[in-house]
């Protein structure tokens, strides 16, 4: 089983909810070429341990439109590419059936994957005991590691409190913390408190600060379109220039913000914000499952897309690195 110390030199760099790829046909089937072809396109523009952490078949990656032997082959496809590049990756075990989740733990183990992401319950209410008991029992069966995760966005918008997370962290397999909340105080908070215990990957908004209290890793699903925004952003912060990638950041996120905004103001989802984005890159994207819909990417919203990634080139260029 991973360590705390282990999970610690592995959670650096940017944390990419990788996306997945269906085909144009009538049934959305798993494209798994393309879906792998993405992540070695990203290895190859600069992916690597140090300044990259990767999602399987997370929320970006569509895991709630995927049948359980879906999310299997695609995280195998994933882990095929990462675990021989030694890139850390996570993988979203998330479920309603407990079932489904030791599954999925089992087979992160036999892949090759160290932590699985396991959020609490997104249909019914929300209840301390639930969550604990749930871990604990699928701690029985893996010796996968999790990272306890508050996924506040979910369908139950539960915003996990510290009591809850501190439980978490007391199963065998906890080295990890997920963390973000729509409360800042509960945010903050639960940074400065899991730094010293786990390995922490900044899921709020705060990327830069962040990693200023000793944070990391940090969520971005930028890289699975333009890779090396999130790198150089990465590479000024780990030089301790953070005023200079605050900059670099903004410069591109405010942006890309405003656009997504346009996407999810009109449907749900995460990969149905990205594939936009790697499609006018030229890369596969393939289309959306439903409840998710591309026809809210309308031309304006394109249009917006070239804009951005035009000038994209020019905001990398400008970092300046010292030394």
């Amino acid at each position: 089983m991973i360590t705390v110390e282990e999970a610690k030199q592995k959670m650096d760099g940017v944390v990419v909810p990788l996306a997945t790829i269906f085909k144009d046909d009538a049934d959305r089937s798993l494209d798994v070429e393309a879906t792998q072809q993405n992540v070695q396109w990203m290895v190859d523009q600069g992916a690597a341990p140090g300044n990259t952490v990767f999602i399987a078949v997370g929320s970006g990656g569509d895991f709630t439109v995927m049948s359980t032997e879906e999310r299997k082959v695609a995280i195998k496809a994933i882990a095929d590419v990462a675990v021989p590049n030694n890139i850390p990756t996570f993988a979203s075990v998330q479920s309603t059936d407990i079932r489904t989740t030791i599954e999925l733990c089992q087979w992160c183990e036999e892949v090759g994957i160290d932590i699985v992401q396991m959020s609490s319950a997104y249909y019914y209410s929300i209840l301390k005991d639930d969550i604990v008991d749930w871990v604990n029992e699928v701690a029985k069966h893996t010796s996968v590691g999790f990272a306890a995760y508050s996924h506040w966005y979910s369908g139950s918008k539960y915003d996990m409190t510290m009591d809850v997370a501190e439980e978490i962290l007391k199963v065998k397999n906890t080295v990890a913390v997920k963390w973000g909340s729509p409360d800042i105080g509960n945010y903050l908070a639960g940074i400065k408190y899991f730094v010293p215990r786990a390995a922490v990957v900044n899921n709020g908004p705060l990327s830069i600060y962040g990693h200023q209290l000793g944070v990391k890793a940090w969520v971005s699903h930028v890289p699975n379109f333009y890779p090396a925004h999130s790198i150089a952003v990465h590479k000024l912060m780990t030089a301790g220039q953070y005023d200079e990638a605050q900059r670099v950041f903004d410069e591109f996120n405010l942006e890309y913000g405003k656009i997504r905004a346009a996407i999810t103001q009109h449907t749900a989802g995460e990969g149905v914000f990205v594939k936009p984005f790697m499609k006018h890159m030229g890369r596969p994207s393939g289309p959306s499952r439903l409840p998710s819909r591309d026809s809210v990417v309308t031309p304006e919203v394109m249009g917006m897309v070239k804009d951005l990634m035009d000038r994209a080139d020019s905001i990398v260029e400008s970092a300046q690195v010292s030394g």
